[in-house]
């Protein structure tokens, strides 16, 4: 079977990340793979060459323009794949321009990773909805993405089909303790400390604000000495160094910046942090399970379908301070995270394995050959 992904970039991000664990799966399951994409660096190209994958640029410069969609229709008609997946809402118009009155028609695929960012307007809940009703299929990467698809995008229930993202333990089982406590040193973190970290984009969407003003609710409290690590970048970063600085935090955080080494980062951690607003899925959840670090998460979006709260991590309200510092101190037990953790891991490798992911995709592509 021949499958050409198209997608709006391939720098690192959620769903980016996720298609290079899928066309792994892919090429392992035997499928001939194309991956293009519209703009951005180009991160993951190697690690996709490196696969046997073919990587081609559309070179979007700004949406609108029509070059990249007759670049795309060109590669669609040399290739004659058997399936056109697409992913993000950008790839997913160009695709679908692409293949207007090509014959014999293209098999269309999309995956929808989320549901609030985009489509607020009416212009585009329409243009989404037109986009989406033409696909043979709708993948929803959670139950929660599945709903907001049928009810906000109007797509029939018996055409979204649920498949969650999986994940590959075996790079978080195979980190070394000594590089964890490197890593940490690194940080200038205390041996006695015990460390609260995320990894997130620094955007509004991951609601930062509520993680640092509930860690510094924790603190009023704590029992044992602490760190409250921050993996990543974006534009709030000056914004929350200020707000850090405001409540007494300034010695008590790590601005950790982007890091590349994830698995060894989410061993250093002691307990993983998520208090986004909404999320699609949350594969980092998946990466901190993986690595058996407990979780305390906001219950939004298709969060509460990865982590059992009590079971393998603790949840709590959108926003809400009071509770996230609460969780923080029940954590401060090492006996209660070290049986969330392992929980969370058995979970991840159980429910979220990356050959079922690859599995439960082929199978939607051979319902829409069928």
């Amino acid at each position: 079977m021949k499958v050409l992904h198209v997608i709006t970039t391939i720098n690192r991000g959620g769903a980016e990340n996720h298609l290079v664990e899928l066309v792994r799966g892919q090429v392992e399951q035997g499928l001939q793979v194309v991956v293009a994409y519209l703009k951005g660096d180009g991160y993951w190209a190697n690690e996709l060459r490196n696969l046997g994958v073919r990587v081609e640029s559309l070179q979007l410069e700004h949406y609108g323009e029509s070059a990249p969609m007759w670049r795309l229709r060109n590669l669609i008609r040399q290739c004659k794949h058997d399936i056109i997946h697409a992913h993000m809402p950008p790839a997913e118009l160009y695709t679908r321009l692409a293949v207007m009155f090509l014959r014999p028609a293209p098999v269309m695929v999309i995956s929808k990773h989320n549901d609030e960012p985009f489509y607020r307007g009416l212009g585009q809940r329409v243009v989404g909805a037109w986009v989406a009703r033409r696909a043979a299929r709708m993948i929803a990467i959670s139950d929660a993405v599945n709903t907001y698809a049928c009810t906000h995008l109007k797509m029939p229930a018996a055409h979204v089909v649920t498949v969650h993202y999986g994940i590959d333990p075996l790079p978080f089982e195979q980190v070394e303790d000594g590089r964890r406590l490197a890593l940490r040193a690194e940080w200038g973190i205390p041996f006695e400390a015990w460390v609260i970290g995320t990894v997130a984009r620094l955007v509004p969407q991951k609601a930062l604000h509520t993680l640092l003003t509930g860690y510094a609710q924790y603190r009023v409290q704590a029992r044992h000495p602490s760190r409250l690590v921050l993996v990543g970048r974006g534009p709030l970063e000056t914004e929350l160094k200020s707000l850090a600085q405001q409540l007494g935090l300034a010695d008590e955080i790590i601005w950790a910046g982007f890091r590349e080494d994830i698995p060894v980062v989410m061993k250093a951690f002691d307990t993983f942090a998520l208090t986004s607003s909404y999320e699609g899925f949350g594969l980092v959840l998946l990466e901190a399970m993986a690595a058996g670090r407990p979780v305390v998460a906001t219950a939004v979006s298709a969060i509460p379908e990865i982590v059992e709260d009590g079971e393998t991590g603790l949840l709590c309200r959108s926003s809400d301070v009071d509770g996230l510092a609460r969780a923080l101190l029940q954590l401060e037990d090492a006996s209660l995270r070290a049986r969330l953790g392992a929980a969370g891991h058995e979970r991840a490798v159980e429910c979220f394995a990356l050959t079922r992911m690859a599995e439960n995709t082929l199978a939607v592509y051979q319902e829409c050959l069928a």
